[in-house]
């Protein structure tokens, strides 16, 4: 989750908040939930995939040392790493693709956890697939996490109700944690490494008080930070290699000049999730406004994100080219390269999906 920061520009910050107040006042947004296509397309014979965690470090006291002078707390790194194990089972469990097992089998990987171990011996693979019933091992084979925290003084001069020039201080915490993990995917029945991929991901987290005591004090816990990269960390991983639904928001317009109360009508129905009755407003709307561009951009706009909530991206890709082309519907220009993506995501996933219907 990265950092939020805002941004103070003299007067120009309440100009902007003013104009996306106006902006989000006049649309309203719905969620609707998309099957994402993987990065790469896994043999039609794998149905099954075991999940193991083979991270840990064989120099599990070089491990500790590290771990005192870095100030992590002992078992640090195992609890991430079942929350890795957690993630990846979690995104596994969300695709049409794969069914997943987590077989809660540790191993002892790479010395220090940091670079990836040779492959697993295939005749372990083959032994782990035959006890769970699976036809590929998905492992991570090495698992590293640091933490650090930097603090900086602020001296801010202040003026008092009295006119008179003050110095205040703060002190500024700054928490960055990384987790690097490798992972591989095996296929027993080729006896092929599908993939070999390694992620280094970090997040950073920030916070003031009035002494470098109190800033640190008001960090998050990095046990907590850290278990949060490495359970997102194997979220992603899934998503690497399977097909996983994910929710994508999409806005709409419940006003345009002239159209108030049709547009608001149709808006509440859109909430009640009644589209169809909405896209009966807003196709009025658009055949009937006349020479109001700007009402029928609009409505035309909101049918291709009804014609999306009801799954034809085809008549979507039209009433979003119409709303720019005809109308000069700016979101529209943006709305027509999503659902072109979202087809082409739609293709990739029959392609990693043959005979499934998604």
């Amino acid at each position: 989750m990265p950092l939020k920061k805002i941004i103070r520009l003299n007067g120009i910050f309440p100009v902007l908040l003013l104009a996306l107040a106006l902006l989000t006042g006049c649309m309203r947004s719905t969620s609707l939930t998309v099957l994402q296509p993987a990065q790469f397309k896994v043999a039609e014979h794998i149905t099954k995939v075991a999940v193991v965690d083979r991270s840990k470090p064989s120099n599990g006291w070089l491990n500790t040392l590290e771990g005192l002078f870095t100030g992590e707390a002992i078992g640090q790194d195992r609890r991430s790493r079942e929350e890795a194990v957690k993630g990846l089972t979690s995104a596994l469990t969300r695709t049409p693709r794969f069914n997943v097992v987590s077989t809660g089998i540790e191993m002892t990987g790479s010395k220090a956890g940091v670079n990836l171990p040779p492959p697993m011996d295939w005749n372990e693979i083959e032994r782990i697939c035959g006890d769970y019933s699976a036809d590929a091992v998905a492992a991570i084979e090495s698992f590293d996490s640091d933490n650090s925290v930097n603090t900086r003084r602020v001296d801010e001069k202040k003026k008092d109700k009295n006119g008179k020039y003050y110095t205040e201080t703060r002190y500024d915490a700054l928490q960055r944690t990384g987790v690097r993990m490798g992972w591989r995917l095996y296929d027993p029945k080729t006896r092929v490494i599908l993939d070999e991929f390694v992620t280094d991901d970090y997040l950073e987290r920030q916070s003031s008080g009035r002494s470098e005591r109190d800033a640190v004090g008001r960090l998050p816990s990095q046990i907590s930070v850290t278990r949060d990269v490495a359970y997102n960390v194997g979220l992603e991983y899934g998503a690497r290699i399977a097909p996983t639904y994910v929710q994508v928001h999409r806005q709409y317009y419940a006003k345009a000049k002239g159209y108030e109360d049709q547009m608001s009508k149709a808006a509440r129905y859109a909430q009640g999730n009644a589209w169809d009755r909405a896209a009966e407003i807003w196709k009025n709307i658009e055949a009937r406004a006349g020479d109001n561009q700007k009402a029928r951009g609009r409505a035309a706009y909101n049918m291709a994100v009804a014609a999306e909530k009801n799954g034809n991206l085809d008549i979507a890709l039209e009433w979003a080219k119409k709303a720019w082309n005809d109308y000069g519907n700016k979101k529209a220009r943006n709305y027509i390269h999503i659902i072109q993506q979202r087809q082409n995501d739609a293709r990739k996933v029959e392609h990693q999906m043959p005979g499934k219907r998604v």
